[in-house]
């Protein structure tokens, strides 16, 4: 594969830019999603909801709204709803980025909200009036409706102050949420002046106690009209980014091949449980491309938040590794964040976290049932990987090391340092932290292994007479596992046999390829790998 994705005429892929006039003006590669946009200025709902993880373009959005309600036409020119019926007609846009506020005391954070909110009133000639911040903001409103104007207001990670603070006192939080309330509430009660309203963060606000001022909204987040509002859908992708795609074509590689490869790291992000859209993380394709199109993981580089892989420590492990997990919808719909001070999370909370940050997504929907699993390679590597190492005595930060080791070793079909290696990766783990002995737990831990190493892996694999534990396609080699807990290795390896797990597998079989049976045995008592056997 060549070592580079541009060619002379192709735009800058800018991942560090919010601001939409300078976007454009720097002439950057811009995704035109004005069509929604559009939707949300025309829709009659007028007061709108939207979540989303971070780094996945809510500030640039926020920032492409405020240019539009202002009327700067000429920095959409050619984009969608420069072609449509749209006015154009300016408005006061009064724009908060709640991630920039000074939280490191209560005092620092209303200082900040009030100094934020003094600049935006100064750019309208307006001097605020009033001690609190519920005072300011009446007399905000007051004024622009002495001048008969209607107004937009952008609050941009509304739930930053709060989600940074999450462990410290809880009078810390109990006056975050005070403070906060009354803010909402001034907006609330002058609502009717509102041309447009947009609130982003990363948790939903439903029934969320901070937010309780705020019930009028519309939670547009999983509606599926707006299920790609953010990110970029395969069609997108292949659009705007074809010719760095071009670049990768070669001999060996076609682009279907590349397309296919780039979806399965950086695709799959499910927003709505009825609609199939899936889209690509917008910051990891950015670096991806500016990367020389490098397959590797870009994730925790943009600082996305750790907050749900912190937490997730207090809830059952194999729950979280499991392939597909279900929860119920209700669940997005009742979660509040400052339940989290207590530590005590339960499953639908921690699931519901997850999905927030982005590090699980939706995989199905039978209603009410949301089925939650990975969106990607990137993400199920990253996760499990900060995950684990957190149940791990030892030092992981040469674990890229172990992995590269790992997968040659699997590419290769050399079962002895194969093995060698997963007996290697249990007995980094302190099981005195995760104290489990049915085989699902061991069955999840081993997934999470060639999840974290990149591979192709399927858990669980149902056949025509029986579900092979696991199934690894790297390379020439297709390996089939089957696990026990307290068994032998002899007894996992009949099973496979008798079940005739590879059968599922002989159209993939060609001259150069081979199939690796391997059965293992787990001890209760030591939790560690007892023995192993290999044939193929």
């Amino acid at each position: 594969m060549k070592n580079y994705c541009y060619n002379e005429d192709m735009k800058t892929i800018a991942t560090g830019v919010f601001s939409f006039n300078k976007f454009i003006e720097q002439d950057n590669l811009y995704v035109d999603k004005t069509m929604y946009a559009y939707r949300l200025a025309k829709d009659r709902r007028k007061l709108f909801f939207l979540s989303r993880p971070r780094r996945f373009g809510k500030s640039l959005f926020c920032s492409m709204l405020h240019s539009l309600f202002e009327g700067n036409r000429k920095l959409f020119k050619g984009l969608y709803i420069d072609n449509t019926d749209y006015s154009f007609e300016s408005y006061p846009v009064i724009h908060l980025d709640f991630s920039g506020l000074d939280n490191k005391r209560e005092d620092n954070l209303l200082l900040s909200l009030s100094a934020m909110l003094k600049h935006e009133a100064q750019r309208y000639g307006i001097t605020l009036e009033g001690n609190t911040i519920a005072m300011q903001m009446d007399s905000l409103f007051y004024e622009f409706q002495k001048q008969g104007k209607e107004i937009v207001l952008l609050i941009d990670e509304f739930d930053a102050p709060f989600t940074s603070k999450i462990t410290d006192s809880p009078s810390f939080s109990e006056n975050i949420k005070l403070s906060f309330n009354t803010f909402y509430q001034a907006i609330k009660k002058h609502s009717g002046m509102l041309r447009f309203l947009l609130i982003t963060g990363v948790v939903k606000l439903a029934n969320l106690s901070i937010f309780s001022a705020m019930n009028n909204l519309a939670d547009i987040s999983m509606e599926p009209r707006y299920a790609s509002i953010l990110g970029y859908t395969e069609e997108e992708f292949e659009e705007y980014f074809g010719e760095g795609i071009d670049e990768q074509i070669s001999e060996n590689v076609s682009r279907e091949q590349f397309i296919d490869k780039v979806k399965s790291y950086y695709d799959g992000y499910r927003f709505s449980p009825d609609s199939d859209v899936t889209v690509y993380n917008p910051v990891s394709i950015g670096a991806f491309f500016n990367n020389d199109c490098r397959f590797r993981n870009y994730w925790d580089m943009t600082g996305v938040s750790t907050l749900a892989v912190n937490l997730a420590v207090s809830t059952n492990l194999s729950n979280l590794l499991d392939t597909t997990c279900p929860t119920s919808l209700s669940a997005f719909y009742t979660f509040d964040l400052s339940n989290l001070q207590s530590g005590k999370l339960s499953r639908k909370d921690v699931l519901s976290l997850l999905y927030f940050s982005g590090y699980l997504t939706i995989q199905d929907f039978d209603d009410p049932i949301i089925y939650l699993g990975f969106p990607n390679r990137e993400v199920a590597g990253s996760f499990s990987l900060n995950l684990l190492s957190r149940y791990s005595t030892e030092d992981t930060s040469d674990f890229e090391i172990w992995v590269k080791e790992f997968r040659k070793a699997c590419r290769n079909g050399d079962e002895k340092n194969a093995m060698e290696k997963i007996e290697e990766y249990f007995n980094a783990f302190s099981y005195d932290l995760i104290g489990k002995n049915d085989e699902k737990f061991f069955h999840s831990i081993f997934h999470a292994i060639f999840v974290i190493a990149g591979m192709q892996a399927i858990s669980e694999d149902r056949g025509l007479r029986g579900r092979a534990d696991e199934v690894i396609i790297e390379g020439d080699y297709i390996w089939i596992f089957e696990l026990k807990v307290d068994g032998s290795a002899a007894d996992a390896l009949h099973q496979i046999e008798e079940k005739g797990y590879e059968k599922k597998y002989s159209y993939l079989k060609t001259e150069s390829t081979k199939v690796l049976k391997v059965g293992i045995s787990f001890s209760s008592e030591t939790k560690k790998v007892s023995e192993w056997k290999c044939i193929s």
